[in-house]
């Protein structure tokens, strides 16, 4: 659940007013954040700086 997914989410909850789902969307949000130390696209940041490194062709 990343990017729109989880904000699409988020809006049906506050949308059909179901508090328990906002909650623990915004709780999955939260530790996918915490787990990629803050970098909202981490992945891609990380193959960037291993190909930094490589001579080009």
């Amino acid at each position: 659940m990343r990017g729109g997914k989880d904000m699409r989410l988020l809006r049906l909850a506050v949308e059909t007013q179901n508090w328990a789902l906002a909650a623990h969307t915004i709780v999955l949000a939260t530790a996918i954040i915490l787990k990629t130390r803050g970098s909202y696209n981490a992945k891609s940041k990380a193959k960037k700086e291993s190909l930094k490194g490589q001579s080009k062709r």
